[in-house]
């Protein structure tokens, strides 16, 4: 009987710790797509198993968004300017909502004008270089999320194989007619449950998470045409 309380107890902690180690796994997909931090760039080749409907293009063609003047220039030297750097940074969240961005880069445009009707010399300027900063956010933030992607299909195939793993297993356990209350039964059973969990709830996650780069064009798109408006 003390066995069998021991084993009931080691279970009961394999299981707590599968419940606590699922939501750290969830908040770990989001925070790998979504990392701010400096990262290497992501491949120019697919990977052999890329999840994602959209064709694979980790880079942010600019051509296609942008056809204003050029901003080689601008690239090098609109981190420069406190107030460039401000509303950048506002309109590069990526919660932004779209009428509220529009109203930012009106809020932006107005400044540099006379009683918002009569525009300054440097309203102009200033505008390329606010879209050469959101447009330098995008295409990191691009690289970010097909790094991510990356990383997470990598991890759906090292869970796919603990789940190969944990059946295999399992099948020799049976076999071997080991009774299913025995600890290594019972946590091999636990731990093909727990893969098997994370693996479908990240797989849900796939759409959302192939749709993020999407987004981030299309908020540039808008940016770039609200301040062209300006400076055409």
């Amino acid at each position: 009987m003390e066995n069998l309380s021991l084993n009931n107890l080691t279970i009961n902690k394999w299981r707590r710790y599968m419940k606590i180690s699922f939501f750290k796994s969830l908040v770990c997909i989001i925070f790998v797509v979504f990392s701010t931090s400096v990262i290497a760039n992501a491949p120019e080749k697919p990977p052999k198993k890329w999840p994602c409907d959209q064709v694979y293009n980790p880079k942010l063609n600019l051509t296609a968004i942008w056809q204003g003047p050029p901003i080689e220039q601008e690239l090098k030297d609109w981190w420069k300017n406190d107030d460039v750097i401000e509303y950048v940074n506002k309109l590069a969240d990526p919660v932004l909502e779209e009428s509220e961005g529009i109203k930012l880069i009106e809020e932006f445009a107005k400044k540099y004008s006379y009683f918002g009707l009569i525009k300054k010399s440097e309203q102009k300027q200033k505008l390329i270089f606010l879209f050469a900063g959101l447009y330098q956010k995008a295409k990191d933030r691009r690289n970010r999320q097909y790094v991510g992607i990356i990383k997470f299909v990598d991890r759906q195939e090292s869970i796919r194989k603990a789940i190969g793993s944990s059946s295999k297993l399992i099948r020799k356990y049976r076999k071997a007619k080991l009774n299913e209350k025995d600890p290594k039964f019972a946590q091999a059973s636990a731990q093909l449950k727990w893969n098997t969990r994370v693996f479908d709830q990240r797989t849900r996650l796939t759409e959302y998470i192939c749709e993020e780069p999407v987004f981030n064009t299309q908020r540039l798109g808008y940016q770039a045409r609200k301040i062209l408006e300006y400076i055409q």
